[in-house]
């Protein structure tokens, strides 16, 4: 494993854990596989659960430390009062503070992956890597510059500069 590989970690052992971590009004229901290797953290499409998951994590294997999480009101999580886009990119904040770790590589599908290229964008250096399915960044490569991806849809509502 390469030294950049090695620093995306939180450079700390977890052990596996499920359950729930609080955030504003609600509750998450988080899974981490624990482990040394590099944190993942996947973000669901709109309306799914950690459930859709679990064949891309059996396919990488054991070498990575898999964190998924049900967003507000999906799968496991509880109710909230809060489903604006700015209570999903907090959600990120809390599962990551809660597992203890420091950096990571994001993926996110649909919904998901607009999520993680917003997050990464506020976020710089606690981000190893993105990567998304089905869908693009809807922030500009040049803060200077408006949003000029042409990808932003109501789905998020807010997430366009």
């Amino acid at each position: 494993m390469n030294t950049a590989a090695n620093n995306a970690t939180s450079n700390s052992t977890a052990s596996a854990w499920t359950g729930m971590v609080p955030v504003d009004d609600t509750a998450l229901y988080v899974s981490d596989s624990g482990g040394t290797g590099i944190p993942v953290v996947y973000l669901n499409g709109a309306y799914a659960d950690h459930k859709h998951w679990r064949k891309v994590i059996a396919e990488l294997g054991p070498g990575l430390r898999h964190i998924t999480f049900d967003e507000r009101a999906r799968g496991k999580s509880q109710q909230a009062g809060d489903y604006s886009f700015e209570a999903c990119l907090r959600d990120i904040d809390a599962v990551l503070a809660a597992r203890g770790v420091d950096r990571a590589i994001l993926v996110g599908w649909s919904y998901g992956g607009v999520l993680a290229w917003h997050w990464a964008d506020r976020n710089p250096d606690r981000v190893a890597g993105v990567v998304t399915v089905d869908s693009a960044p809807t922030v500009s490569p040049d803060p200077r510059e408006p949003n000029v991806s042409g990808n932003c849809s109501t789905a998020c509502g807010s997430c366009c500069r």
